[in-house]
């Protein structure tokens, strides 16, 4: 997510109809129908929607101190990647100049934005309405996911040592149920094998809301956080909500996980071994999530913050701390 200062900033441009000069603005590099671009959310990056000739686009946006503008257009081409090899991606449109990504100067600064299409079908709210054939067709999707993605490369992404060194540095000493799970968790990493068959650019938040479904057909969207892991590690990642976001209550011989792994394998096989460290992996992206809320909510609280950014703002705590409790926790 990003800092709550750079989110107020831009969501203080909307006016009563959800509209923003700032998205207008941007959005000025691509075709589209005047007056459409309304707001949609803020978490990791600003989205609006709009429509050029009756049909919807989204409008993504990062302010440049959030991403760069490399790692946009390394995802840009791992999503016309994964296209090309039949996976059901929103695909991203090219800019009047004939760009993937445009980077505008604002009265805020900087911003890198594409634009993406949007994809046919429903999503799922909650993993409680999955059936046990819907949880089999998501763990196929993520199979058939990573079954394109072997053998890919790019060096504009990042990778789980990136992500450790992130952790690193925006965790500070005194956390140090945190700091103890990052030296023990850079131990354990650096001890798994890799190789093309079990390590690549993963999703890395392939969870329900970034899921698309058209009848049987799966789509997938959001490649923002995309990373160089283990493919068990998506695995983790994608059903943090079936295990309560707690590395100490994965359960590998629960029904719904053993449908979802059913499905990946009719693809994509993946050992036992590998699967005793879904625990760790989710153990992992705990820590890596509490490390970014440090940065998101940072020191930067007004004294005239709107009511939706102190909620927001509490949320986010307790979800720290709900973190900070599981790092003490044995597994």
């Amino acid at each position: 997510m990003m800092k709550l200062s750079t989110m107020k900033a831009l969501t203080d441009t909307l006016n009563d109809e959800w509209e923003s000069v700032i998205a207008d603005q941007i959005l000025a590099c691509w075709e589209y129908d005047k007056g459409t671009a309304k707001y949609f959310r803020a978490s990791a990056n600003f989205q609006f929607i709009f429509q050029k000739a009756e049909k919807q686009y989204f409008l993504r946006f990062n302010h440049s101190t959030e991403r760069s503008i490399d790692s946009i257009r390394a995802e840009v081409d791992y999503i016309n990647h994964l296209s090309s090899k039949g996976i059901i991606v929103a695909k991203p449109v090219s800019s009047i100049a004939g760009h993937f990504v445009e980077s505008v100067s604002t009265s805020q600064g900087v911003f890198h934005a594409v634009v993406f299409e949007a994809l046919a079908g429903e999503q799922f709210e909650e993993i409680e309405e999955l059936t046990p054939e819907i949880f089999m067709r998501w763990g196929k999707a993520l199979g058939e996911l990573h079954q394109a993605t072997e053998g890919y490369k790019t060096a504009a992404r990042p990778t789980w040592k990136d992500h450790l060194a992130m952790v690193s540095e925006y965790l500070p000493a005194t956390e140090q149920a945190a700091q103890l799970a990052l030296s023990e968790l850079q131990e354990q990493l650096m001890g798994l094998s890799i190789d093309e068959s079990n390590y690549g650019l993963i999703h890395f938040d392939f969870e329900l809301d970034n899921t698309v479904w058209d009848k049987d057909k799966v789509g997938i969207v959001d490649f923002d956080d995309s990373a160089y892991y283990w493919f068990v590690a998506d695995i983790a990642f994608a059903l943090r909500d079936l295990f309560e976001d707690s590395a100490y209550k994965v359960d590998l011989r629960n029904e719904s996980f053993q449908s979802f792994l059913t499905g990946y394998r009719q693809v994509k096989e993946v050992t036992q071994e590998d699967l005793e460290f879904i625990p760790m992996f989710l153990r992992l992206h705990n820590l890596i999530t509490f490390a970014k809320l440090y940065r998101t909510l940072g020191t930067d609280e007004a004294q005239d913050e709107p009511g939706w950014l102190e909620e927001l703002r509490k949320k986010l705590s307790l979800k720290m701390q709900f973190y900070r409790d599981g790092f003490s926790h044995n597994i």
